[in-house]
This record gives structure tokens, sequence and C-alpha cells, in this order.
């Protein structure tokens, strides 16, 4: 099983949702990329996703074009909007989703409030991973077992 995550920038929805998945099973193939990556995964990510008990350490965001010679199970694209306004590249895979999470760094400076709204974030992507994996994944993987 392969999954994919695409965001704009690989630093901190898409890590998150990467993190939270391969937490619930480690023999699940999970890759994350971004179409105009970022440097850096968000600090403030890393900290919130460590409140949790999850590192985002060592992950580096990666350009999408990385992986253009496989082929994935899921892609999953966790931006805002539409998955039209993401202006998905052409990625080999048999089922798409899409999960429309906020950018938790718009219209903020504050740290403290981009903090929060991070932790809002990653409650929402923890959620839907939970239904992802244990309603659909998990189904699959224990029929092919």
């Amino acid at each position: 099983m392969k999954i994919f995550f695409l965001s704009n920038q690989n630093s901190c929805r898409s890590q998150m949702a990467e993190a939270i998945l391969r937490s619930y099973n480690k023999n699940i193939e999970i890759y994350s990329a971004g179409i105009k990556p970022t440097d850096h995964v968000s600090p403030i990510a890393i900290e919130v996703m460590a409140e949790i008990g999850i590192s985002l350490k060592p992950q580096v965001p990666q350009h999408y074009s990385k992986f253009d010679d496989m082929e994935f199970d899921y892609l999953i694209t966790v931006g805002d909007g539409t998955v039209e306004q993401l202006q998905v590249p052409p990625i080999k895979c048999k089922r798409k989703m899409h999960l429309g999470f906020h950018n938790p760094y718009q219209c903020s400076n504050d740290k403290e409030e981009i903090k929060q709204k991070c932790r809002e974030i990653r409650d929402e992507i923890k959620t839907e991973m939970d239904y992802f994996y244990y309603r659909i994944l998990k189904k699959q993987i224990d029929k092919s077992a």
C-alpha cells in the first residue's frame, strides 16, 4: 500500500498527515511532497506534533517530481480550497482524495495564534486519518493479508 500526500509547500499539513498515518502502521509506504516546497518543515508544526507524541524530525520538504516514477494507491491533497485550486500535477495513482485543511499561517503573524491554529488543523487531520485508516485502509490491508 502506497500513500502520497501533496500540498503546496510540504512544510506543515502534508507533513502532519504523513506522520499521523505512519503512527498507525509502519508497514504502509507513506510519502509527502509539495508543488512548490519550502526548505524546512514548520517549527510550529514540529512543536504541536510533539505535543501528541509524534516527531516530524528529521523530515525535509520534497518536490513532487522526486516521485515521478512511482504509482500510488492513494493521492491525498491537503491544501486550502478545492483540488482544482491546488493545480495538482500529473501523479500516477489509483485513487484520489482531497482534504481541504486551512493554512494555519494565513491571516496571522502572531506566533501563539498560529500555534493554536496548527493544533486545530493537527486535530482535524488526525480525525480524518483515523477514519481513513480504520474505515478504509485497514479493510484493504486485512483483505490482502
